[in-house]
């Protein structure tokens, strides 16, 4: 599946600060392949700033079997992977912001929007930290609702999963929240991480001014005692 760009692409060229791996795989066969190789191709020559490392699909099995490539053109632009056909604009965009946190928002927000959960859940699991980046969404009302279903159905399937605890402290910070629903969003989620520090949260919870937000805490709180 093409991923497509939702939020607006800055028209700015600059180089990166530093080289950029790129990892392209292409196939004789492909009709978009050529345009995609040629802009990697372009940017280099013109920048001078990037890795660029080219594989034939056909010829080279085994290099696709490591990236789980499945069709072409495949590429991964630091750690962002994607595939199909993309625009210069697009390609371009994310070559200059690779190592940029705003990057890794977007990223995440279109594979969430587009439902790429098994997607994002590896891509997170290799780089644990952003899941720290991706839990700023529950409190971004301007995110797409799609997006933020997805990532609550990511958190889910990682239930009671290490790898969520170091999201306690800013699920703490939501639990208290001025929007009574993000408090809310934070107390269910809270209640995905089977610790005492999620636990006193979830009963600082029990008093909070709105009733859903209280319901919410306790049938947390009722869940994380069943697993005792």
């Amino acid at each position: 599946m093409t991923m497509v760009l939702r939020l607006p692409l800055s028209t700015m060229s600059k180089s990166p600060a530093k080289p950029i791996e790129v990892i392209l795989f292409t196939t004789p066969q492909c009709p978009h392949c050529p345009s995609v190789k040629q802009i990697f191709q372009d940017y280099k020559q013109v920048h001078h700033a990037l890795d660029l490392n080219i594989y034939d699909l056909t010829q080279q099995p085994e290099q696709a079997n490591l990236y789980q490539v499945r069709s072409v053109p495949w590429f991964k632009i630091g750690d962002f992977e994607f595939q199909g056909l993309h625009t210069a604009s697009e390609i371009n965009y994310w070559i200059e912001h690779a190592h940029d946190d705003a990057a890794v928002i977007r990223y995440l927000i279109d594979n969430l929007n587009d439902g790429q959960l098994n997607q994002v859940e590896k891509l997170i699991r290799q780089h644990p930290d952003w899941l720290l980046i991706a839990i700023n969404l529950l409190a971004n009302m301007d995110a797409p609702m799609q997006a933020r279903i997805g990532l609550g159905a990511l958190l889910e399937g990682m239930q009671n999963d290490p790898i969520l605890e170091p999201l306690l402290p800013k699920l703490t910070e939501f639990s208290k929240h001025k929007d009574h629903s993000i408090r809310g969003d934070a107390c269910h989620y809270l209640g995905l991480i089977n610790t005492p520090k999620s636990r006193a949260a979830l009963t600082d919870c029990l008093t909070d001014e709105n009733i859903d937000v209280r319901e919410i805490a306790q049938d947390s709180l009722a869940e994380l005692a069943a697993l005792d």
